[in-house]
């Protein structure tokens, strides 16, 4: 293969860094039972570490602080995904060849596990990341080994083959390897762990992390610490674990801005300070200060804005402990809970509400849902903690209902003073497959279901929205109001789909699906279709406080037509040769007309761009349908969350659909490989603009009397 995986640039990186290293002899230790032998004053030499228990996985020598972590019990856990086998089969030559290529450089295939044990790595135990300070982006990755002297072994041996050389910088309980001391990427080797650490910026680190997982006693590290295990010991034996400190990160990111802005120098005080240094005139540092005080004007105001981020970050998540999430991997399903403690005082618990009906919007639909959530708020405690949120930020919802007014007019306070919390909301397709062709906005459509607390308040409201429209701001964009079929109003909207506008007891319904009003009124459970039968569990979840479900046709559509738009194609004919006549101007050039010779070659251009840009349309076309088709195989995601006597719980995740993530990686290798670009065509329009060139160039000598260059 031409290019290797980030996975195996990991690998490499970690012989780099471990490369032209040989194990020092051990030091031979004292039986307990033997009594020491006092050495002559000379030999003496200093007292190694105190004995710490050995660390029985990776978890246990990170750092107490440390405030990301993603786990996997092993490798194998983590291919229970895909079906490995399956996809050797299909991509062989790749795989060989791939094979032969590390057996060459390291003298072992290491995309087979089962041969890991050869370089002293464990596949059957624990491999994962921590993030262990955002300030300076300090990370690190590990994994567990067999042999730890056979893996040292073998990184000597990789490094040695691509030329790098470290020394052991320290030494403790473990070992780091090193360049240097302090260097951004370390080895470290303790009991029967590896730790490759990666420091984006060292000078913002507030110390040495490589030093501290070699030296660290489990018994104080992460693992031990009364936080983990408050939040892990539930989910400890799932195949996946994560660990995430949010309200630890607020903290830690405030600390890490702290620090940055304590060591920065804005480039136009660095230049102020050099024009100083070489005695510059007195208007060039006049003008430098007054171009250094603007600047500190404007990093003024953009951590002023940080620290509002900050504030709004800190007033929604401060309040929680770590969240602890635990996976089971499987080729059907990727399921699990995270789960977090919360006090009854945090905004999130404040303003949710055990949810008493199904989410309308999605359960009532008769369109293709690609994206549907729902939530059960408290209104009086959803709008306190907005407001918060909102002061936080230097507003508040006082502000925010003066601006709706001004602009839409009515009540808004007292509109949303009616709900009673229930709301759920879908974005729909007809045909999914739309998504697959250009313009597919107009194809998109909405369920939006609005739970009130009286039917008769909720159907004056409407009316008396509906005959506001028509003189409002939006109806002199173009929207039209009519009464609907069934008593309702359809509200036109220029350039998409009518909007359907009704109620169905104290249910306010709005969509542009006309039969969603009806299956609301006529209540029967929705009959989930196989793609999506797994999330139905999940979405219709007794109790849930709110939900959310994704097809990942949605996603992976957008996506794709994004990277299909084009812009107006390009025309030669503006391509006027300036450069080659530097004494004439642009509009003498301009004025000279093209000659039929040009005229003539112009067209064949355009015939053969018009020729490439359907090949062009085909291939984009033919690739978001291979996308569509994958984002099937995919399947969908569905989570619930709902509160619990101690905090917050999501429960739900991936659900894979047929053929699951192998088909899915299938699918989108075939839709590359259908649609692989013949450039002839490409080659022989560019011959013709050069010829272009060379006509337009003659021409213009001809009509200015001037030779190109002149």
């Amino acid at each position: 293969m031409r290019e290797s995986s980030r996975w195996w640039s990991g690998v490499l990186a970690a012989g780099l860094v471990v490369a032209g290293c040989r194990p020092r002899p051990e030091t031979p230790t004292a039986s307990p039972t033997t009594a020491p032998v006092a050495a002559p004053p000379t030999t003496r030499k200093p007292a190694g570490p105190p004995a710490v228990a050995l660390a029985r996985a990776p978890i246990d020598l990170l750092p107490e602080r440390t405030g990301v972590v993603v786990s996997a019990a092993s490798v194998r856990h983590l291919l229970r995904v895909v079906d490995v086998a399956a996809l050797i089969g299909t991509y062989r030559p790749f795989y060989e060849q791939a094979s032969a290529y590390l057996e060459q450089m390291l003298g072992v295939n290491l995309l087979d596990p089962g041969r890991w044990p050869e370089i002293g790595v464990d596949p059957d135990r624990p491999i994962g990341m921590a993030l262990l300070d955002a300030g300076s982006g300090a990370s690190c990755y590990f994994f567990s080994l067999t042999d730890p002297l056979r893996f040292r072994e073998f990184v000597d041996r990789a490094g040695t083959k691509l030329g790098g050389s470290v020394d052991l910088v320290f030494e403790d309980r473990g070992i780091v390897l090193a360049h240097e001391p302090g260097a951004p990427h370390q080895l470290v080797l303790r009991d029967e762990f590896a730790f490759l650490v990666l420091v984006s910026s060292p000078q913002l680190a507030p110390y040495d992390f490589a030093r501290e997982l070699a030296s660290v006693d489990p018994a104080r590290g992460l693992s031990a610490s009364p936080r983990w295990q408050q939040a892990m010991t539930p989910v400890l034996t799932r195949d996946l674990i994560a660990f995430v400190d949010v309200a630890g990160r607020l903290r830690a990111d405030i600390e890490a801005s702290r620090r940055s802005e304590e060591k920065a120098t804005s480039w136009a005080e660095q230049e102020l300070q050099r024009l100083r240094e070489h005695g510059a005139p007195a208007e060039d540092i006049a003008r430098w200060e007054q171009v250094a005080a603007e600047q500190e004007a404007m990093d003024r105001q953009q951590r002023e804005r940080r620290q509002r981020d900050q504030e709004v970050w800190r007033a929604l998540f401060g309040p929680l402990g770590p969240i602890a999430l635990g996976l089971s991997l499987g080729p059907e399903a990727i399921t699990g809970t995270a789960r977090t403690r919360a006090p009854e005082t945090a905004l999130l618990r404040k303003a949710l509400q055990p949810g008493t009906t199904p989410p309308l919007a999605i359960t009532a639909a008769s369109e293709r849902v690609l994206l549907g959530t729902s939530g059960n708020l408290d209104v009086n405690e959803g709008l306190a903690a907005l407001d918060v949120l909102l002061r936080a930020d230097g507003q508040s919802v006082d502000a925010l209902f003066a601006t709706l007014q001004r602009e839409i007019g009515g009540e808004p306070r007292t509109a949303l003073e009616l709900l009673d919390g229930a709301v759920s909301f879908a974005l729909t397709t007809a045909d999914a497959r739309a998504l697959a062709r250009a313009g597919n906005k107009a194809e998109l459509g909405f369920n939006l279901a609005l739970g009130f607390k009286s039917a008769t308040t909720a159907a004056t409201l409407v009316a008396v929205t509906m005959a506001k429209i028509p003189g409002s701001s939006l109806g002199r964009s173009g929207l039209k109001v009519k009464r609907g079929k069934g008593g309702g109003h359809v509200v036109t909207v220029p350039a998409w789909r009518d909007v359907h506008v009704a109620l169905v007891g104290s249910t306010l319904t709005i969509s542009t699906d006309p039969k969603f009003a009806p299956q609301v009124e006529r209540g029967s459970a929705r009959k989930w279709q196989p793609r999506v039968a797994q999330v139905g569990p999940i979405v219709t979840s007794a109790g849930a406080a709110a939900t959310l479900m994704l097809d990942h046709a949605l996603p992976l559509g957008i996506f794709m037509g994004r990277a299909g738009d084009e812009g107006e194609r390009w025309d030669p004919s503006r391509n006027q040769p300036y450069w080659r006549f530097p004494s004439a101007t642009q509009g003498a050039l301009e004025k000279v007309p093209q000659s039929p010779g040009y005229r003539a070659r112009l067209k064949e251009w355009l015939r053969l761009d018009a020729k490439i840009a359907k090949v062009e349309a085909a291939q984009q076309r033919r690739r978001r349908e291979m996308t569509l088709a994958a984002a099937d195989s995919l399947g969908m995601m569905a989570v619930n969350l709902r509160e619990t006597a101690e905090g917050l719980e999501a429960e739900g995740g991936q659900f894979f659909g047929p053929g699951g993530l192998t088909r899915t990686i299938e699918r989108m290798i075939e839709g590359l490989a259908a649609t692989e670009t013949d450039y002839s065509l490409h080659e022989e329009r560019g011959r013709i603009e050069q010829e272009l060139q060379e006509i337009r160039i003659r021409d213009l000598e001809r009509a200015l009397g001037v030779r190109a260059g002149e």
